[in-house]
């Protein structure tokens, strides 16, 4: 009867996150991060779910705040998962437009780059799910466009 006692029970801190792949003719933003745990690291921008926001809400506002862009067309792409000491970050991963070139704010450098080519920068091994994610959703999408036929791209699995 005592085969939990004496255990110790501990509580892991979640934190959901969203981040978002900008797609332009092809090719998609990355940038590098200047500050915290994830400085020199490029990644897809993003940030924090506040409480109460959607995550496409929380994309919009992080890319306003980083990048100084409005954002449309937000897509499901992904989620994933990052277990860290301190925690378990829930990642949601969208695809993304926009007409408006970025500023970067929190950023010192961006890139534009094919799926195939994005581990030539310093991008997150984590994320590789993602990345190969990303890789489908443009293949699809242009082989949609070939065809003219419509895609079921950013439908969440039930």
């Amino acid at each position: 009867t005592g085969g939990r006692r004496g255990m110790k029970e501990t509580l892991v801190k979640t934190v959901d996150v969203v981040c978002g792949a900008l797609i332009r003719n092809g090719k998609v933003m990355i940038a590098r991060r200047v500050s915290d745990v994830s400085g020199g690291w490029y990644e897809f921008p993003g940030g924090k779910v506040e409480p109460g926001e959607t995550g496409p809400e929380a994309l919009k506002r992080e890319w306003q705040e980083e990048l100084g862009m409005e954002i449309t067309d937000i897509q499901w792409l992904a989620d994933g998962e990052d277990r860290q000491p301190d925690g378990l970050i829930r990642l949601r991963c969208y695809t993304c437009t926009s007409p408006q070139d970025p500023e970067l704010r929190v950023h010192d450098d961006m890139v534009w780059t094919t799926p195939d080519h994005i581990y030539d920068w310093h991008f997150f091994e984590s994320d590789r799910h993602l990345v190969e994610a990303l890789k489908r959703r443009m293949e699809g999408d242009a082989l949609h466009r070939q065809t003219g036929q419509q895609s079921d791209a950013g439908q969440q699995p039930e």
